[in-house]
């Protein structure tokens, strides 16, 4: 891929989407120092030229009563017409919100929603029956929690401030509007008031308080971009780490560390093979081997492995993948 440089006001924008998606044209336009038709004009260029490739909402799916169960799949003689039916399967399935290509260990990862461990295992074994044949080897685990992080590493910034879903938290009350809102968001959280509110039969006002609602009581955590980094230079990688011993203090310790790395998007806690993982985002693989090596150094004797593999593409994320499924709860107050 031919790497794209960006000048400074290309990266002031970059970087204010990559705080808030969601924000308006002339909100982001008074921070870069532009016009609001210039920065409208930059911004559909990045989109032009594949650095920006998506806009959504980041929806906390444990307030809605869900758990995320992941699916890593190593292949097994696979031709590429084949991987591409796989993967087009996978991605028009409504309970799927996440899929990644992987080189490593697995070929690809794919997170499935699901209400209770039940409702998984009738996914699962109907992902089976169609398809298991060409699974080489495949493992489950179950997520806890997912840190995001911002792009610090291409923007020089500080902003160690994390958005987090998953954990043990009470679900929210949500009306059928709330389901469909969120649903317009999860798409596309650039959407305006007034389109959403043409889409479900609402007042812009309605739609404006009920997103300030889900986004007080923690339904919506974060509104960021999907950006191709590779474009930039970057490569992808997860890390599996399995920890010498179990110890809470110890893994608090090395969150805290992975937090403080600009280079860090994702912290993730799962129940599975591993005792918790993270993905980096690097100029190469001798970068990796560096932060790879110091992490050992900083908490020596205690990191038993760390295992990376490349994440090379990112075919959805989608945070309310079913909300046709959803069931809504008691309706909100307006």
């Amino acid at each position: 891929m031919k790497m794209i440089s960006l000048d400074a006001k290309d990266k002031k924008i970059l970087l204010e989407l990559d705080r808030n998606s969601r924000q308006p044209i002339s909100s982001i336009a008074k921070k870069v120092g532009l016009s609001k038709e210039v920065t409208n004009y930059r911004m559909k260029k990045l989109v032009e030229k594949g650095i920006i490739q998506g806009f959504h909402a980041v929806i906390d799916i444990s307030k809605i009563g869900y758990t995320i169960y992941r699916l890593f799949i190593k292949f097994r003689d696979v031709c590429p017409e084949k991987e591409e039916e796989l993967t087009k399967y996978f991605q028009n399935q409504p309970s799927v919100g996440w899929i990644a290509a992987y080189e490593g260990f697995y070929d690809l990862a794919v997170l499935i929603w699901a209400k209770d461990i039940y409702e998984f295992k009738e996914i699962y074994y109907d992902i089976l029956n169609k398809y298991g044949s060409y699974f080489q080897d495949h493992y489950i685990s179950i997520v806890m929690e997912i840190h995001h992080f911002k792009h610090n590493h291409i923007f020089d910034s500080k902003d160690y401030t994390d958005s987090v879903i998953g954990g043990k938290k009470e679900e929210a009350n949500l009306d059928s509007l709330d389901i469909e809102i969120l649903k317009l968001l999860a798409e596309n959280s650039r959407r305006t008031t007034l389109e959403i509110g043409g889409r479900v039969n609402a007042s812009p006002n309605t739609v404006k308080y009920r997103i300030k609602k889900l986004l007080d009581t923690g339904v919506i955590v974060a509104f960021r971009t999907m950006l191709d980094t590779s474009a930039l230079g970057y490569q992808h990688y997860k890390v599996f780490v399995k920890l010498s011993e179990i110890d809470k203090n110890l893994k608090s310790s090395l969150k805290e560390y992975l937090r403080m790395n600009p280079n860090t998007i994702y912290i993730t806690e799962a129940i599975g093979l591993v005792d918790l993982e993270f993905e980096i985002q690097v100029k190469g693989s001798l970068e990796l081997h560096n932060m790879i090596r110091a992490l050992r150094t900083h908490f020596k004797g205690k990191i038993r492995d760390a295992n990376p593999g490349l994440v090379f593409k990112e075919y959805r994320i989608n945070y309310l993948p079913f909300p046709s499924q959803l069931k809504p709860g008691k309706a909100s107050s307006k």
